[in-house]
């Protein structure tokens, strides 16, 4: 039952009901502007949310990749530049070994060039500073520039040691053929002054042929053929003067039996004359006159004879034993 309208107003004739509110015409209208409202895409709307979220992941997966794969390859970059320097190292520390053989065989002396010996004995400092510095620890940077500065130490060093070298084989070849000089004069000096018989003969002409060969060694000569002439005239100089003592051996010797024959021969000769020269009359003793008394006459007896007019005897010879003989006139 509806109310009656008011008075002196218009009655606005209204539609039938069906049932349905003004608000629910509203909404109809809203839903009829949005297209596609009402259709099955609200059912869809979970899906897409869903497939979306995967998307997000896909591309944080993606850069999240090319990140690791720049951390990877930096690592890579960094890892190869170490190895780099620590070959370079390598090869640097073989050549500074090389190097500090050769110092230590030798000296600032035995080179040609003394400044080849200091610039070699300063690169090799320097090269133990660079072998010492730690490689696997260095950024990319520091290793590469160990690296390059490996690789021109290594470069020096090799240049180093051949001048070195250069200067070892000039001082060595001087030093020989000055040994060589001094030897073959020695010998010229002993071989002239030799005197050649039967035991020199044969040393003077050998030591004669090896000076002729080393007066002049010529200049192509290496030090090792310089080296081996100095030995050769050496030895024959060595030969010569064994020679020379067996010489004057044998002539020691010789004079000895010859002052033997001679002390032998005049010997024989002593006992020859003393041979051949009768012995010396002993020597007569004196006599003596002893008077003597005879029968007859005054004076004295004991004489074993008389001398006319005085009375004296005269004594009879000695028979050798210092008394005087029978008189048979008595």
């Amino acid at each position: 039952m509806t109310a009656p309208p008011p008075s002196g107003a218009h009655a606005i004739p209204l539609p039938a009901s069906d049932d349905t509110s003004p608000s629910d015409d509203l909404d109809d209208m809203h839903q009829d502007a949005i297209p596609g409202f009402g259709t099955d895409m609200d059912a869809d709307e979970p899906a897409r949310s869903v497939h979306a979220g995967r998307i997000v992941l896909t591309v944080l997966a993606v850069v999240a990749a090319v990140a690791l794969v720049g951390v990877i390859a930096a690592g890579a970059v960094t890892a190869s530049a170490r190895r780099g320097a620590e070959q370079a190292q390598a090869v640097l520390r073989e050549t500074n070994t090389i190097a500090t053989r050769f110092a230590k065989a030798h000296k600032a002396s035995d080179l040609a060039d003394a400044k080849a010996w200091s610039r070699l004995d300063a690169r090799i400092s320097d090269n133990a500073r660079i072998l010492d510095e730690p490689a696997a620890r260095l950024s990319i940077r520091d290793a590469g520039s160990l690296k390059n500065r490996a690789g021109k130490a290594n470069k020096d060093t090799n240049t180093l040691v051949s001048a070195a070298k250069r200067a070892l084989a000039i001082k060595q070849e001087a030093d020989a053929r000055e040994s060589l000089a001094k030897a073959v004069g020695e010998a010229t000096k002993l071989r002239d002054g030799a005197k050649r018989d039967d035991d020199t003969g044969t040393a003077i002409d050998d030591l004669t042929t090896i000076l002729e060969r080393a007066a002049e060694p010529g200049k192509d000569v290496t030090v090792k053929e310089l080296e081996d002439l100095v030995s050769r005239v050496e030895q024959a100089r060595k030969t010569l003067e064994q020679a020379i003592a067996t010489q004057a051996e044998h002539a020691k010797a010789k004079r000895a039996a010859e002052e033997k024959a001679a002390r032998e021969r005049q010997e024989r000769e002593r006992q020859s004359e003393q041979q051949t020269v009768p012995d010396p009359t002993p020597p007569q003793q004196q006599q003596q006159w002893i008077p003597q008394y005879q029968s007859g006459q005054s004076g004295q007896s004991g004489g074993t004879g008389s001398q006319p007019g005085n009375g004296w005897s005269v004594p009879s010879p000695s028979d050798g034993n210092g008394l005087p003989g029978n008189d048979p006139g008595l």
